[in-house]
């Protein structure tokens, strides 16, 4: 079994979306991305696709990014063109799917981090707003795993030595999580960087928190102590 078959196995069937940030060069997360159905690419995230020779299924954004009429080859359909600079590209791929597909089907979005900062704590920040709408939306990158979780109790895939960090956009939000080298209880954190770098400590995490907590799972496994 594969690293993502282990860790997020209820994405077996998913919608990929593809954003303009930092393309994936790992193969499994390639692999990942494009076993998604439909694909979805935002903008200039065309570009990237058609160097790996990617077809979407469907290309969506302001049309600034990209050379859609030059990469018509490399999308089924017509570019979709939405001039609204009041919301971004990921976010017009997501009210799409919405439209579309409803908020059932389990959601990847790929390439949403890296390159830009500003973009990649964006993007963290729309994926908190995202999981309000979907019971299953993630980002994959090369180096892990970011998910949202809601107020109440959760369980999820992990690899002891695993390194998991939390982070809560609200202060007063409290987490509870047992499966840790540092446990948690009852813990709320006054900044946002006071719950990373944790580690796990079993094959499932159990969490329950008051609000809404951002996980990442990192693909790198330390060795146990």
């Amino acid at each position: 079994m594969n690293m993502l078959s282990r860790l997020i196995p209820e994405y077996l069937e998913h919608i990929s979306i593809c954003a303009n940030g930092l393309f994936p060069t790992n193969p499994e997360i390639i692999a990942q991305l494009i076993s998604g159905s439909p694909i979805i690419a935002c903008d200039g995230a065309l570009n990237a696709l058609a160097k790996h020779k990617i077809i979407a299924d469907y290309a969506i954004g302001d049309g600034d990014s990209s050379d859609h009429n030059n990469l018509k080859n490399f999308v089924k359909n017509p570019y979709i063109q939405l001039v609204d600079q009041n919301t971004t590209d990921l976010t017009k791929a997501i009210n799409f799917i919405t439209a579309n597909y409803g908020v059932e089907q389990a959601v990847l979005i790929f390439a949403a981090t890296g390159l830009r900062e500003d973009h990649t704590l964006a993007n963290i920040a729309l994926l908190e707003q995202y999981s309000a709408q979907f019971s299953k939306i993630a980002i994959l990158s090369d180096f892990g795993v970011l998910e949202v979780f809601s107020a109440g109790r959760h369980s999820f895939n992990s690899i002891p030595g695993q390194q998991v960090s939390f982070f809560c956009l609200n202060q007063n939000t409290k987490i509870s999580c047992r499966e840790l080298k540092w446990p948690l209880v009852n813990q709320n954190f006054t900044a946002l960087n006071h719950g990373t770098l944790n580690q796990a400590n079993a094959d499932q995490i159990n969490l329950e928190c008051s609000g809404n907590v951002i996980v990442f799972r990192a693909y790198e496994i330390k060795n146990q102590l």
